[in-house]
Formats: C-alpha cells, sequence, structure tokens
C-alpha cells in the first residue's frame, strides 16, 4: 500500500505541475528540492510508526521505515535506510528504484541514475523502475535520453497507469522539444 500511495503522490504532483498552465510549467520543469525545508519535513505520527521498524536486521521492515521516510519527503534518512535494506537484500530492485528517487530529489542526479540502473539490471521487467528513470532525466531536461526508459515501459506493461504515465511523458518531451527547435 506504502508503494502505490508513494506513486500516487508522484503522479499528483507531476499532474499538479504539467497543469500549471499560467506559468507554462510542465513536468520537466520540476525541481530537486534540496536545501529545502520540505526535505526536512516529517510528520510525527508517521515518526512514532516508524519507529517500530529500526531493527537493522529486518529487510521488511527496513524497507518500510524507508518509504515512510520516502513518503515523509525525508529523503536523506530515506536513502540511509534504503541503503540498510540494500546491505539485507542487495537484489532489491525496488529499494534501489525509491533510493534513486529520492537522491534525485535531494538534487543528485548522478547517485538517482546509478541507483535507477541498478533497478533495471536486477529486474529488467521492473516498470517502475523504467518510468522513474524516464521521469528522471526528463525532469534534468535529457529528453533524448528519457525517450527509451519511458519506451521500455510501454514494453513491458500492455495498458494501465504506468503506460499512460509514460505516454504523457513522452508528450510532453514532444511538446519541449518541439518548443526549443522554434
Amino acid at each position: 500500500m506504502i508503494k502505490l500511495h508513494k506513486f500516487c503522490a508522484l503522479l499528483l504532483t507531476l499532474s499538479l505541475v504539467a497543469c500549471d498552465k499560467d506559468t507554462q510549467k510542465t513536468t520537466a520543469d520540476v525541481k530537486p528540492i534540496a536545501n529545502s525545508n520540505q526535505a526536512q519535513t516529517f510528520n510525527p505520527i508517521d515518526l512514532q510508526t516508524a519507529k517500530q521498524f529500526e531493527t537493522p536486521t529486518d529487510f521488511a521492515g527496513l524497507s518500510t521505515l524507508a518509504d515512510q521516510y520516502f513518503e515523509a519527503r525525508q529523503y536523506l534518512k530515506a536513502i540511509q535506510t534504503y541503503d540498510q535494506a540494500i546491505a539485507l537484500n542487495p537484489m532489491c530492485a525496488d529499494c534501489y528504484n525509491d533510493r534513486g528517487l529520492s537522491s534525485f530529489y535531494l538534487g543528485n542526479l548522478g547517485p538517482a541514475l546509478e541507483a535507477l540502473d541498478k533497478a533495471t539490471t536486477i529486474n529488467p521487467a521492473y516498470s517502475h523502475a523504467w518510468l522513474s528513470k524516464g521521469f528522471v532525466l526528463m525532469s534534468a531536461g535529457r529528453y533524448t535520453e528519457a525517450i527509451a526508459p519511458l519506451h521500455k515501459v510501454k514494453e513491458i506493461e500492455a495498458t494501465g497507469t504506468l503506460v499512460a504515465e509514460a505516454d504523457k511523458f513522452l508528450a510532453m518531451i514532444a511538446e519541449k522539444t518541439a518548443q526549443q527547435a522554434n
């Protein structure tokens, strides 16, 4: 359930930015929130819930805790906790995907792409990681590079929410590149 909420929160953010017609922003204009107060906001109720999972040898608990830090926009704590989870289960593509997104939101593009590449290497059929990679590349203005991962989502998933998001991103890329050509 946490993964679905995280994905929905990402989609909501992207939708709000993509719909901001007054400033002509698109998802590609979304910038990481490095050095922002948002990066350190954490709901105390979530923190109390998270405390029960602070067992360094419990992969599921660490993964859940990292997800809670992510949802609370505590990206540095999320990365540290994903790293602990990955140490216990180095084949967790989802942890690498979420670590990559956390790195991106902290403004660390290189580590973000490294983690996303690791996720897609571990599980080439993990469409969430391909979508995340396309989103990160697009957001960084690397439109040409973003196209292949977004098409990979469409190869893996025939239909569904992830395909719809990949199509939206591809349309945004087409629009941005057309604007740049003019």
